[in-house]
């Protein structure tokens, strides 16, 4: 048979290469990112200047209308108070002055843009004031709004969303030249952010999508500036993937960073070593074909004949000089089985094994042979790159199928007799100890009745023992009827009806075409029912017990499943021994006849489920 080694000999010839060179980052990544940060920072220029503008703008506004108050109504209201008592200190004429508080209590309503509004004399007292949450009582939130105005705008956007401070500005009444009193309003922080939120929010937005498709426009140049140095660097990588090992791995849709100089420069490297590796490995596969008794053909894409073992020549008639290099077409005919079969399999991409008879080759000592054509493809992207064709003389696969069998046949008596050996050496040990004792009490004159009649219990007990493994190994005569599995599976269930009584719960799930088998009718119905009879034993608590029948590669699958507590690995292999049994009042017997029913229909009986969670024996038959 070919070893491993030899298949990866033939791989690596019909796939040579060498491996890539490692990758550095892409000209267009680099390309883009330089881009995109470029992009970045004019965006990021623009909306600042957007943003100082419009933030510088909105705070001198509020400024501008809170001295439009002053000059264009309270300025007013408060000459018209003082003219209108001129005897009166000016001071309480504005503070007794009805249209003054109310327009000071107007400014702060609900919806203004003032937190407070007082006139204030400069010794302190307070003339008029509207401060509905007290806010010039504790002043340590106050801040000058001279100096909101005059700060850097990113100072500003700072100072506004991050604390709730009150800007206050400050204008002086006079009497002449000289003040007599001063006008304080206070504009709060949450003022000035409920203007500029939804405007600073569009220029983001709007810088994010001029970024983004800034983004977009860098991509598509990029593909067009760079498509000639592209085209340029696939024909390089082409050239590197027709002479690399792995031809199964692409190279990434990149330009490398690697100039073209050195990676052609590499190239030639690689086509200057590829040769002479090819060679060494062409001549190491030459000297493994030759060495070998089995039948091989190797073969190229074209189905070329490239190498070909001694047994293959004298099988197709022909010396071994000509058969290399020639088409397998060129060898035999068109019609011949064997180039019939080498076109089915390249045209379909997939490895195939056939019987055939070769008809004689011409040759007087060859006559027509009936051989096992194995025919294995290597595929290279998908496509067949060469074929290794291996011929087997049927006769003798035949008889290695049959040693097989007879080792089978073997391994399951070895299975039988050790459980035999095992139920024989208990009575033996009892019975060697009491004729000891036996012998003692003779020797002394004392009654031995108590030991004899313990070696007659042992010794039938042995008897028994023999007698059921010759009843179990006598041959047993098969007389086998064509019926249908799920009709079989049904008597078992009708069988095992007191089982629900105890609480079992038997599922059947039937295959929905009959299920022809060619059994003894009453020798697998018994089996079925061992294996069923057990199932229901392990699950003394009630559980659910499920049969299943189905059809696979034409064969018939019947499953019985329990939910007891599983099989553990380590006595798989024993349960199905004469005589081995885990349950204390178990005779060892129901699971071993069934294993021998199974096995006398030419079908096999395992265990697939898993260790710690309920049991599943699957029984394969094959059909009738």
């Amino acid at each position: 048979m070919l070893k491993l080694n030899n298949l990866n000999l033939i791989g690596q010839w019909l796939k040579a290469g060498w491996p890539r060179i490692k990758r550095d980052p892409s000209v267009r990544t680099r390309h883009l990112a330089v881009t995109i940060f470029l992009i970045s920072l004019v965006a990021l220029a623009l909306t600042s200047f957007n943003t100082a503008r419009y933030l510088n703008g909105e705070i001198r506004s509020r400024g501008e209308a809170v001295e439009t108050l002053f000059l264009d109504q309270l300025s007013g209201i408060t000459q018209e108070a003082i003219f209108a008592k001129p005897v009166t200190d000016p001071k309480i004429s504005i503070a007794v002055d009805e249209s003054v508080r109310a327009l000071i209590k107007a400014s702060t309503t609900e919806g203004s843009d003032l937190a407070y509004c007082a006139i204030i004399a400069l010794d302190g007292q307070v003339l008029a004031i509207s401060d509905e949450k007290n806010t010039l009582q504790d002043r340590s939130n106050i801040k000058p709004f001279n100096e909101l105005l005059h700060s850097r705008w990113y100072s500003q956007l700072w100072e506004l969303y991050r604390e709730n401070s009150v800007y206050e500005i400050t204008i002086l009444f006079r009497m002449g030249k000289d003040p007599f009193a001063r006008l304080v309003v206070g504009i709060p922080a949450e003022r000035f952010r409920s203007r500029l939120t939804p405007t600073l929010k569009l220029s983001l937005i709007f810088s994010l999508i001029v970024i983004t498709f800034a983004i977009l426009m860098a991509l598509t140049s990029s593909t067009l500036v760079l498509w000639p140095l592209r085209e340029v660097m696939e024909s390089i990588e082409q050239l590197e993937a027709e002479i690399a090992l792995n031809s199964d791995t692409r190279h990434p849709e990149t330009l490398d960073m690697q100039s073209m100089t050195q990676r052609l420069r590499e190239l030639g490297r690689r086509f200057a070593g590829n040769r002479t590796e090819v060679e060494a490995i062409r001549d190491q596969l030459q000297q493994v074909v030759g060495s070998l008794s089995e039948r091989v053909l190797l073969l190229n894409r074209e189905q070329r004949v490239m190498m070909a073992s001694p047994e293959a020549e004298r099988l197709l008639g022909r010396a071994r000089g000509p058969l290399t290099g020639q088409y397998l077409t060129q060898i035999l005919p068109q019609n011949n089985p064997l180039c019939q079969m080498t076109t089915r399999a390249y045209r379909s991409g997939r490895s195939q094994q056939q019987v055939l008879t070769l008809p004689a080759s011409g040759d007087e000592i060859n006559g027509p042979q009936r051989v096992v054509a194995s025919l294995q493809l290597f595929t290279d992207r998908g496509q067949p790159a060469g074929a290794l064709l291996t011929l087997r003389d049927f006769e003798t696969l035949q008889q290695l199928e049959n040693q097989l069998d007879f080792a089978t046949k073997l391994a399951a008596l070895n299975r039988i007799t050790a459980g035999v050996a095992h139920e024989v050496k208990n009575p033996l040990h009892a019975m060697v100890l009491h004729l000891e004792l036996l012998s003692g009490k003779l020797e002394a004159g004392l009654d031995p009745k108590a030991h004899v009649d313990i070696l007659t219990t042992e010794v039938t007990r042995l008897k028994r023992v023999v007698q059921t493994f010759l009843d179990f190994t006598r041959p047993v005569e098969v007389n086998l009827d064509q019926i249908d599995a799920n009709e079989l599976v049904r008597e078992v269930v009708e069988l095992s009806a007191d089982a629900r009584a105890q609480g079992i719960d038997i599922v059947e799930h039937y295959w929905s075409e009959p299920l022809l088998i060619k059994v003894d009718h009453d020798l697998l119905k018994q089996a079925l029912l061992n294996i069923v009879i057990n199932g229901c034993q392990v699950m003394p608590n009630g559980g659910r017990l499920t049969l299943k029948t189905a059809r696979d590669n034409g064969a018939v699958l019947i499953s019985i499943t329990d939910e007891g507590p599983g099989i553990p690995l380590e006595i798989r292999e024993k349960i199905f021994n004469l005589y081995f049994t885990t349950k204390p009042s178990g005779s060892g017997i129901g699971l071993a006849q069934a294993f021998r029913a199974v096995q006398l229909h030419n079908g096999q009986i395992q265990i697939v489920s898993p260790p710690d969670r309920g049991a599943s024996l699957l029984i394969t038959l094959p059909i009738g």
